[in-house]
């Protein structure tokens, strides 16, 4: 139940802000995976599409080492999938708490 109350918690930060969106994206997929084997026709579905199509981008953790170029393009990727995958993002987000937020 640990990984279900997490994925509450990240789910409605995600719902609340875009800061660390990678992150908290690549968190979802992981805890989808941990949750169901994997995240493929659940509620982490989209999680999973975006952690394939973002695999390229750094997470915060590895920014300190990109040139200021690559932060530049990368940070302009990322607002393009927020932006594309906002609505899909938004449905997961509720379809966790919905199914999770009481366990």
């Amino acid at each position: 139940m640990e990984n279900e109350r997490k994925a509450c918690e990240i789910a409605k930060a995600l719902l609340q802000s875009d800061s660390e969106y990678l992150d908290k994206v690549l968190h979802l997929n992981a805890l989808g995976n941990s949750i169901h084997g994997q995240v493929w026709d659940t509620e982490f579905h989209v999680f999973g599409v975006i952690a394939s199509d973002t695999d390229h981008l750094p997470t915060e953790n590895v920014r300190q080492f990109c040139s200021e170029n690559m932060l530049k393009n990368s940070d302009s990727e990322i607002e393009e999938t927020i932006k594309f995958y906002k609505p899909q993002v938004v449905n997961a987000c509720n379809a966790i708490l919905s199914k999770y937020q009481n366990v």
